[in-house]
C-alpha cells in the first residue's frame, strides 16, 4: 500500500483534534496527535503548521490544538434554515430504509459531513459530524463533483494519493473518477458500491441553489435487494426535491 498523502494525513490530524476537543477531555498537542493518528512526530509538526497557516487549527498557550476559524467557516452552513430543517428528512430516510443518511459539503479535495442520522441498528461510527473525508470515494462526496469537467477534477485532485484510499470499488485515478461520474450522470444519481467502506452501498444527489452545488444528500448501508434499491432511490429523490426547494427559497 502506498504511503498516505499529505491531504489524508492532514484530514486525520484535524479530525483527531476536533474529536478530542468535542469529547470534553484535555486536547491534543503535537505528541498526542502523533500517538492518536500513528503519524510520525516530525510529519505532525509540518502538517499542523500548514493547518495553522490555513486557519483550520489554532494552538493555545499550552500547545494544545483546537478547531480554527476556517474549520467553523466550512461548517457554518449548519446555521442555515434549510440545513436545520434537513434533520427531519434525514431521520425519515434513515428510519424508513434502515440506512445512514448524510448531508455533505465540499471543502477543497475533501467533503465535510454537515449532518447525519442513522436508522435503528445501523452501525456507522465513522460518520461523525464535522469529519472530513476524501471527496472522490464516498457517494455524497462524488455528488459534490457532479458538475466538474475532467480538467477541473485534475486541478482539484492533482496532489491526492488515490492508491490505498477507500474501499475496493474506489477510483484510483482522475480518469477512473471521471468515468464513474459520467456513468452516474447517465443514471441520474451517484451509485457507489464499496467505494469508501467495504460492503457498503451508497446513493447520493447534489443539492443546488442559484449559484451551483451547495451540498449533497446521500444514504449508505448494506447491499439492498432490487425492490429496496428502487425504494431507496425514490425516497432519496423525494428528500432531495424537498431540500432543493428549501435551499432555493429567498
Amino acid at each position: 500500500m502506498s504511503a498516505p498523502s499529505s491531504l489524508l494525513q492532514g484530514i486525520a490530524l484535524l479530525d483527531a483534534a476536533v474529536v478530542q476537543e468535542r469529547s470534553g477531555r484535555q486536547g491534543h498537542n503535537a505528541s498526542r496527535l502523533s500517538e492518536a493518528t500513528g503519524i510520525e512526530r516530525s510529519r505532525v509538526s509540518r502538517l499542523t503548521r500548514e493547518l495553522l497557516d490555513l486557519g483550520y487549527l489554532e494552538r493555545d498557550d499550552t500547545a494544545v490544538f483546537h478547531a480554527g476559524d476556517e474549520y467553523f467557516r466550512a461548517a457554518g452552513a449548519l446555521s442555515r434554515p434549510w440545513l436545520r430543517a434537513a434533520r427531519e428528512d434525514l431521520r425519515v430516510l434513515a428510519s424508513r430504509l434502515g440506512v445512514s443518511a448524510q448531508l455533505m459539503a465540499a471543502e477543497g479535495p475533501g467533503a465535510i459531513l454537515l449532518r447525519s442520522e442513522k436508522g435503528p441498528g445501523v452501525s456507522a461510527d465513522y460518520l461523525r459530524p464535522g469529519i472530513v473525508t476524501p471527496i472522490w470515494c464516498t457517494g455524497p462526496g462524488r455528488a459534490l463533483l457532479w458538475d466538474h469537467t475532467r480538467e477541473e477534477l485534475q486541478v482539484l485532485l492533482d496532489d491526492v494519493q488515490f492508491v490505498g484510499v477507500g474501499g475496493p470499488g474506489a477510483a484510483r485515478s482522475v480518469d477512473e473518477l471521471h468515468g464513474l461520474l459520467e456513468r452516474d450522470r447517465e443514471r441520474g444519481m451517484v451509485d457507489a458500491h464499496e467505494e469508501y467502506v467495504e460492503g457498503v452501498q451508497e446513493y447520493a444527489l447534489p443539492i443546488r441553489d442559484d449559484q451551483g452545488i451547495v451540498a449533497s444528500i446521500g444514504v449508505s448501508g448494506a447491499a439492498l435487494s432490487a425492490r429496496r434499491v428502487r425504494e431507496a432511490r425514490g425516497a432519496l429523490h423525494d428528500a432531495h426535491a424537498h431540500l432543493t426547494r428549501l435551499v432555493q427559497e429567498p
